[in-house]
């Protein structure tokens, strides 16, 4: 009779730990991958969310305007701020401002102050930075000869506050609007 002993051959081991050594760096490569896009995803999301609602505000501040104001210089298709004239005769100026944290869209108004249109953790620098010396946020300049401006194109971009890393760790998303006053 032969007795079989128990355990593992020497050749069994090594196939097994070969095996191993395949599957657990796949298996840890596609965990690190689907966190790193889900992450993406949740800042593209949030971004994009800060945006819409910032264009949002900015329409219903326009479609409601008297009348609306881009100082542009000389030349200039576009300008980093414009005044909007309110129903009561009050002037609101949208630009960007730094809070600190993040160069951020803001309605400053005579009478109640500066509201920002866009959350701190997102920034319109190119850079990523809280300054607003590389704001993206521009507005359509008025008609050529004169012309009241009855409508405006407001374009800018928002990114991730503080991150200059690779692609799975940032995000930006561009948004552009033209709105025009009601008549």
């Amino acid at each position: 009779m032969i007795m079989k002993k128990n355990g593992f051959t020497l050749l069994e081991i090594i196939v097994s730990v070969g095996i191993l050594a395949i599957v657990v760096p796949l298996l840890a490569q596609v965990l690190f991958t689907t966190t790193h896009v889900n992450k993406k995803t949740e800042l593209l999301a949030d971004i994009k969310q800060n945006g819409n609602f910032a264009l949002d505000v900015i329409a219903r501040m326009v479609r409601s305007a008297k009348a609306i104001d881009v100082p542009c210089a000389q030349g200039d298709l576009t300008a980093p701020s414009a005044d909007i004239t309110n129903p009561d005769n009050n002037v609101t100026t949208l630009e960007c401002r730094s809070d600190g944290n993040a160069a951020r869209i803001a309605s400053i108004s005579e009478t109640g102050g500066t509201a920002y249109l866009s959350a701190g953790n997102v920034t319109l620098s190119k850079s990523g930075g809280t300054n607003c010396s590389d704001s993206t946020l521009t507005f359509s300049c008025p008609p050529a000869g004169g012309g009241i401006q009855s409508q405006i194109t407001v374009t800018f971009t928002l990114g991730q506050v503080g991150v200059s890393g690779s692609a799975y760790e940032s995000g930006s998303a561009s948004f552009q609007s033209t709105i025009g006053v009601r008549d």
